[in-house]
């Protein structure tokens, strides 16, 4: 995957009659969608045209340091810069959008924003709905104005709370409507608003299968009437249109729920909206049903967690703090190991829900204070968490894909921009030396360095990665590992067990 992302102010007709200006990519909104393949390099370049700052956040995908779209590393007015990366995590429904320094909301919120869709081939064996009946919809939240221009004009209580809208776009699409078949939809649904949740369902309350959240596929569908969908989170749901008399339609809905926010005779959080309707219109085509099991994964195991992280989520005055302090773009907030199991726990005492989101890594929920049990898209790998007023929400994650400086935040744009992140440093893991004499491979790496099993893999995407079976033995001041290796060529990495 390759070419150019070019991010430019442009006028769109999104309302038949009206011009409208956007922030396009590509002349587009949202901007175009990235699909890969599990172990192909990602390559673009990115052309800022926009007359102002601006870098480009691969969420979900977990990318190098430098290329992961740290404010820091935003670039001005007219500069372009490179990305280039291998992408090596099990496929998903990720996404990118401007996360420029300050700016983050406004541009996001005029269009700058498309999907990246990590896929692999061994999804194939699920028998899972592919082509048109795998459909990407990014949900968006506006305010228009009577010429159908978009109002992005936050007061300090938008601020406050984050900007809600009352126009609902679908892939930059009002009045958004879809011709379905009676046969089985994937649908890959995107919260790219600012601020608002959103509480999927259908709007007869039919139940529908959920198959996978940020992270990827669950170990297996779980039968939901609704499902909740945080800014910045993915949910990938299964949709059986058989029910439906060809001639019929259904409605897509956020449904209404107690969430407080929002402004005093403004749009409010929590309110009924329609979202999507579905035109059932022809006979099934293609033959996929609901698969009895998905992709296995092994989770994180709680009892080797290292340490536990609290981060108070709190107001002080108008604006959001993570324990106690807004960002600071030159200060590191903490350290950590590479390859440490972890526990972050989020307490939010104060009275907005935050989505928090952390570069870098994935995570499993562990815990909510407000549920005896989790619900169903709290399942499988996260990388955006929802943590409601009052509650505290504790994930399990480990940082072990790349080292380096990246952000923790809200994912609530206003929040984000106001200072609701911090900087934290994944420290390297150790060097690790490989000497190969024929078919015996030395590995070894420094004394110090305790605690440490070598994992190897047959692929140089890393897809599957085996503990080598030796535990290391001191050799002159080294840790050391001798395998023998007579099918080619193999790669090793250092993990914490």
């Amino acid at each position: 995957a390759g070419g150019s992302l070019a991010v430019a102010r442009a006028n769109l007709t999104i309302w038949p009659g009206y011009s409208t200006a956007v922030s396009a990519i590509n002349g587009g909104v949202p901007g175009p969608t990235i699909r890969l393949r599990r172990g192909e390099e990602f390559a673009a370049r990115v052309q800022n045209n926009l007359g102002e700052p601006l870098v480009l956040h691969w969420h979900g995908v977990l990318a190098p340091e430098r290329m992961d779209g740290h404010p820091r590393d935003q670039v001005a007015a007219g500069q372009s810069y490179q990305v280039r990366f291998p992408v090596r995590q099990r496929a998903s429904t990720c996404w990118y959008h401007a996360h420029t320094d300050q700016l983050t909301a406004e541009q996001a919120y005029a269009g700058v924003a498309g999907f990246f869709i990590i896929e692999d081939p061994a999804e194939a064996a699920f028998g899972l709905p592919s082509s048109s009946h795998d459909v990407p919809l990014v949900f968006t939240d506006k305010r228009v104005s009577a010429s159908r221009q978009l109002v992005y004009a936050p007061s300090m209580m938008d601020v406050m709370s984050g900007y809600l809208g009352d126009v609902m776009l679908v892939n930059g699409t009002p009045d958004a409507w879809l011709s379905v078949d009676r046969g089985l939809y994937r649908l890959r649904l995107l919260n790219g608003s600012n601020a608002r949740i959103y509480k999927v369902a259908l709007s007869d309350g039919r139940p529908f299968h959920l198959i996978g959240t940020d992270g990827g596929l669950l170990a297996a569908p779980v039968s939901v009437t609704s499902a909740m969908l945080a800014p910045g989170q993915r949910l990938e749901v299964l949709v059986d249109f058989s029910a439906y008399a060809t001639g019929t339609s259904v409605m897509l809905k956020s449904l209404s729920f107690p969430g407080g926010g929002g402004m005093m005779g403004g749009p409010q959080q929590g309110t009924e909206m329609d979202l999507l309707r579905f035109y059932v219109d022809s006979a099934a085509t293609g033959n996929a049903t609901v698969p009895a099991t998905l992709q296995p994964f092994t989770p994180l195991n709680p009892a080797q967690a290292r340490r536990t992280r609290v981060f108070t989520l709190a107001v002080s005055g108008m604006v959001h703090t993570i324990n106690g302090q807004l960002f600071n773009m030159q200060r590191t907030d903490f350290r950590v190991p590479f390859g440490d199991v972890e526990i972050w726990e989020y307490r939010n005492t104060g009275t907005e829900p935050h989505p928090m989101h952390a570069h870098a890594a994935l995570c499993q929920v562990l815990s909510r204070s407000s549920a005896a049990s989790l619900p169903p898209e709290d399942g499988g790998w996260k990388d955006t968490v929802l943590v409601n007023p009052g509650e505290t929400v504790r994930v399990l994650t480990r940082f072990d894909t790349h080292s380096g400086v990246f952000v923790h935040h809200c994912h609530n744009l206003e929040h984000e921009d106001s200072g609701m992140m911090q900087n934290f440093e994944v420290l390297p893991p150790p060097t690790l030396t490989v000497r190969r004499d024929g078919t015996i491979v030395t590995l070894s790496w420094p004394e110090a360095e305790q605690g440490w099993r070598l994992e190897s893999s047959g692929e140089p995407s890393g897809a599957a990665w085996d503990l080598v079976a030796q535990n290391p033995t001191l050799v002159g001041g080294r840790w050391t590992v001798t395998v023998s290796e007579t099918t080619g060529r193999r790669f090793y990495r250092l993990v914490k067990p």
